[in-house]
């Protein structure tokens, strides 16, 4: 068997389900002991700022499922279900349940990151899109997310692509800091040279 060719179901590697079952609209409480991380959180990069994560309070009959360091979150709606990698989340924090938990159980066969970043090729997008594509709101059933198949590389080369995918994701931020400066420039010499008020 070549083991560069192996591959298994979602939900026979990790656990899937949806963020806290919040009914309604989100009541914010600035001082409020939980964070919430919603779909406009999300980013390529991953999630935003913790501090601008609304705050609320939750009186939940039983404990609260808190997200965890390596947990990967999925948008359950929209045209592009963007998956994100959990790094450091605060303490005490849930995701709304238009966001989808994936909690790797197998560690020995694939990496959380890898899984991130395998969920945001073209091949499990382009599956992920099919599958919410009859539905009013394009969003997506537990049932075809489990069933969705994973490749699972040796992690050597999983961990070879996280790093490589990291880097370039670095650069481009990079380079988009350099082309948002320079466009500050340029307004600043527009500004100074084209002011056509009397002097």
């Amino acid at each position: 068997m070549n083991n560069h060719r192996r591959s298994a179901k979602l939900s026979d590697i990790a656990s899937i389900r949806q963020g806290h079952p919040f009914r309604g609209a989100i009541t914010a409480f600035p001082d409020g002991p939980v964070r919430v991380i919603q779909l406009k959180n999300l980013s390529a990069s991953g999630v935003h700022d913790p501090c601008d994560l609304l705050r609320t309070r939750l009186h939940p009959r039983k404990a609260p499922d808190w997200v965890q360091e390596g947990d990967v979150l999925l948008a359950a709606r929209g045209a592009h279900p963007l998956a994100v990698l959990l790094c450091n989340p605060p303490v005490d924090t849930v995701c709304s349940p238009h966001l989808y938990v994936i909690r790797v159980g197998d560690h020995e066969r694939i990496m959380p990151a890898f899984l991130a970043w395998q969920l945001n090729q073209e091949g499990a997008q382009e599956y992920l899109r099919r599958q919410s594509a009859g539905s009013r709101q394009q969003s997506l059933r537990k049932a075809a997310i489990e069933e969705l198949r994973v490749q699972l590389p040796p992690l050597l080369l999983q961990q070879r692509i996280v790093s490589i995918a990291r880097a370039a994701q670095l650069e481009k931020l990079h380079c988009e800091q350099m082309i948002a400066a320079r466009h500050q420039e340029v307004a600043r010499y527009a500004a100074h040279i084209l002011d056509e008020r009397p002097r």
